[in-house]
């Protein structure tokens, strides 16, 4: 069973909010919401001392301070305090967001107990989520996070939407455990839960400008809000940052290959435009339009070696000179592939004349939603568009030695509906429910070559700079559709007692109308020519029977084109609330993440003839319970958390050379325990918090495992398998701690000093699905810290932001190095590298603000 803790001290990592929103880079109103609303919700607020709710984001989702500090959450789609909220939710406001110099989600990460969110090198999938030790197949670009977001009532199951939110937050919500219920598929792990900032009842405007020393990166941010009419508002916001970079490139200036001294260089810019409409009645509707645009010198310009087990990289011992071996270097290679490449033909042929990675990116995202009540019923549309398109070429062996190069393209366009009605009856008896309906349609492709920098690496005349030899040259179509319904009837027996039982099903259809391989040595096959510019289209059996007797047909016949996938996600649960300050619950929950068909670096030729893309279904269910309090005149507040879950099937990516495949583990589990506190001292203006969760996740049965590079018998691998049963889950450490202050006070009337400090350590885990030795990270530390003054009305500020004092690199995924080798023959390791983490940072930051109240 797991207690479901809410994380309310955001000035360490947990959520603590003020009842007041001076600061906020977020508009304020004296509005409140005339959303239905949860009972215990309406009771916590009216019963604190003098209590004058207020409102700070002006929405019936939006994020609102009760007085006494309660931070209003939509975990469950309607308005709930975080103490009366039966789900386990980190809440971190805008507020402090803005006083941590947080501005993206992964930053939050670093300050959430059990949330992995880290770059994922050469994938398209823009990189790996975990919480708890439970992740997705992030490198597969038709696959699903098990980490879904919700931008704005959008649900959005890719990684890389993820900075269509990295400005003018108003609230960020980490919904721990399965949210099938409410969130539907796609969400075994949790659900990040993203509501930006929405119009202002009065004209502002704000700016804020930065500077970041260590990797000499500017960035602006700012906003315009304000009334339109009485009933409509709008607000503007944008951002823009340029960055070049804070690792050192060791690559030789002399080399060919030398593509920039600083990594990650990148350039990035976005634009929200919002439109509220609310006339005090019974409709409000509320549009949001996202635009953004992303460039840089390549997808895998932070990936470094990160284990090199034979004291040096295995190219030195082709005549390599590049000496670089641990994330903790702050140092890699992101060379180029040369220029020969661009005279080559090909529509995914990509290659620039001057050899130089590069990666581009624009990405669309829109959302209405429209709330219509009917005495104490509301209805409510949400409707969604996402697009996103990206091309990339890389030389993705990050070194001069041999070279790996190749370009990628993928598009993705998602339209979804959701309509739902919550009621809000004064008897024991509330129902709510939905429907929910979404139509994908992508495309992938890649094609990849190898060589050597300076010599033939293949046979004399062949794998050199001017004979490169292809490795794989592919292009997918996927199509999908997905149905769902979901109903929770609500009971409360007695005033302190709620029961609550509900359930969705849902259905899938995926299938792959185009799946074209050009050949390679990937597939067995090597190209006379440097290049190879024949496609076959990959056919199934029945499909090459049709074609008749003597149809060249090299490659494996398709398995399946399509498939279908239907769940139910059943949830209990059981809340007493004895008083405004104590809440128990208990729940059974249940998730599922998509099947689906593998879509990137695959191998076309099969031994046996037969080539099987699919994978299947992932599922998890299992139990979590919580005691959340307030204590000590409500100045100190605990959460206790505790839970068990089961997972069938989970879905783990496995990279080998340039190939890389999802595969279902037989069975896994996760448990464990989490608690943390905030404190707000009788010194004024001073509170500490502090966490500490444990977490077991392990294969419970894994007989059929892949073997990690240079694995052998005597290491247990056998017929190229190992037995991973009840070893670890990858990305699962065991322990998460973390402690921190948030300390303010006036200085001289006219202004105000602020000062924040925490400190997060967590210890060691896998970083790879085969669990290799040497793609361990060790436990680690980051420490924040951050110092302001403004005005005492907020007009401006002058921040000093640091983030990972300590100057730790550290990496959440890592794969063998494509064709390594064992100099020795004796070995039973591999050459591994890593996307490594984004190192100390130190920001100046002005900002000013101009109206307002």
């Amino acid at each position: 069973m797991s207690l479901a803790a809410v994380a309310v001290s955001i000035a360490g990592g947990q959520a603590s909010a003020q009842t007041t929103s001076e600061g906020l880079d977020i508009p304020s109103t004296d509005s409140t919401s005339t959303a239905p609303v949860d009972d215990d919700r309406q009771r916590d607020a009216s019963s604190y001392p003098n209590s004058n709710t207020q409102t700070v984001v002006e929405d019936r989702r939006s994020v609102r301070l009760a007085a006494g500090d309660e931070i209003i959450v939509t975990a469950r789609k309607r308005d709930e305090t975080l103490i009366s909220v039966p789900v386990v939710v980190t809440a971190v406001g805008g507020e402090q967001l803005a006083a941590q110099g947080i501005t993206n989600l992964d930053g939050i990460a670093r300050i959430t107990p059990q949330l992995l969110i880290g770059n994922q090198g050469g994938s398209v999938e823009g990189g790996n989520i975990a919480i708890r030790g439970v992740s997705g197949p992030d490198q597969n670009p038709f696959g699903s996070s098990a980490v879904a977001f919700n931008i704005d009532g959008v649900n959005i199951a890719k990684a890389m939407v993820r900075r269509m939110s990295d400005f003018d937050i108003a609230q960020v919500e980490v919904l721990k455990g399965p949210q099938a219920l409410f969130f539907g598929k796609n969400s075994p792990a949790g659900i990040i839960n993203i509501r930006t900032a929405d119009p202002t009842d009065v004209l502002e405007a704000k700016i804020s400008a930065g500077y970041e020393f260590n990797a000499d990166q500017v960035r602006v941010e700012g906003y315009v809000s304000g009334p339109i009419s009485d009933a409509l508002g709008v607000r503007l916001a944008g951002v823009f940052s340029d960055m070049k970079g804070d690792v050192r490139d060791l690559t030789p200036t002399d080399s060919p290959y030398y593509d920039g001294s600083r990594n990650p260089n990148m350039r990035d810019w976005a634009l929200r435009g919002t439109l509220r409409y609310d006339d005090g009645g019974d409709f409000d509707a509320r549009l949001k339009v996202n635009y953004g645009e992303l460039s840089g010198n390549g997808p895998a310009a932070t990936t470094a070696f990160t284990s090199c087990p034979y004291g040096q990289r295995f190219s030195n011992f082709l005549g390599g000179t590049i000496d670089q071996c641990s994330a903790s270097d702050g140092a890699n290679s992101n060379a180029g592939y040369g220029t020969f490449l661009s005279g080559i033909g090909g529509d995914i042929s990509l290659f620039r004349d001057d050899g130089s990675n590069f990666q581009n990116q624009t990405q669309f995202l829109t959302g209405l939603e429209m709330n219509y009540r009917i005495g104490d019923v509301t209805l409510t549309s949400v409707t969604g568009y996402y697009d996103v398109s990206l091309d990339q070429c890389q030389n993705y062996e990050n070194d001069a030695t041999v070279i790996l190069p190749s370009c990628n393209v993928l598009d993705y366009e998602e339209i979804s509906q959701e309509l739902r009605f919550l009621t809000d009856f004064d008897g024991p008896l509330n129902i709510s429910g939905g429907l929910y309906y979404a139509s994908t349609d992508a495309t992938t492709g890649s094609i990849t070559y190898l060589f050597g920098g300076n010599f033939d690496l293949i046979a004399p005349g062949f794998g050199g700079p001017t004979s490169p030899a292809l490795v794989n040259n592919y292009f997918f179509e996927q199509k999908a559709k997905a149905y769902s319904a979901y109903l929770q009837v609500s009971f409360e027996p007695v005033e302190t007692v709620s029961i609550e039982v509900g359930g969705r099903y849902s259905k899938e259809k995926k299938r792959l109308p185009v799946v074209l391989s050009g050949g390679g040595l990937s597939d067995g096959i090597i190209p006379g020519t440097p290049f190879f510019d024949e496609g076959y289209v990959i056919l199934t059996a029945d499909e090459l029977a049709q074609m008749g007797d003597g149809f060249d047909y090299p490659l494996s016949t398709l398995v399946r084109r399509k498939d279908s996938w239907t769940d139910f996600s059943p949830e209990v649960t059981i809340s007493y609330r004895p008083s405004d300050d104590l809440t128990l619950f208990a729940s059974y929950k249940h998730g599922f993440l998509s099947g689906g068909f593998n879509s990137a670096s695959v191998t076309f030729n099969e031994p046996d003839g037969d080539l099987d893309l699919s994978y299947d279904p992932q599922t998890i269910k299992g139990f979590e319970a919580g005691l959340k309090a307030n204590l000590l005149d409500r100045a100190l507040r605990v959460n206790l958390a505790a839970y068990r879950y089961d997972i069938d099937d989970q879905q783990v990516t496995v990279v080998f050379n340039a190939t890389n495949s999802i595969r279902n583990a037989a069975k896994s589990r996760v448990q464990g325990i989490e608690f943390d506190f905030n404190y707000d001292t009788p010194l004024e203006g001073l509170s500490i918090n502090g966490a500490a969760a444990y977490n077991d996740g392990k294969y419970l049965s894994y007989p059929g495992a892949p073997c990690y590079g240079g694995q052998n018998e005597a290491t247990g691998c056998v017929g190229g398998i190992q037995d991973l049963s009840n070893s670890e889950l990858v990305r699962a450490p065991d322990w998460n701690l973390s402690g921190g202050f948030d300390f303010n006070t006036p200085v001289g009337g006219a202004m105000e000093f602020g000062l924040n400090g925490n400190v997060n350590y967590v210890s060691s885990y896998l970083t790879d699905g085969s669990s290799a030795p040497n793609g361990r990270q060790s436990g680690y530390t980051l420490l924040n810290a951050t110092a302001r003054i403004s005005d005492i009305d907020d007009t401006w500020e002058l921040a000093v932001i640091g983030r990972n004092l300590t100057d730790k690199y550290y990496i959440v995924a890592s794969s063998l190095v494509p064709f390594a080798f064992d100099p020795t023959g004796t070995g039973t390791l591999l050459d591994r590298f890593g996307s490594i983490s984004r190192g100390r940072e130190v920001m100046l930051r002005l900002s000013y603000r101009f109206g307002g109240n």
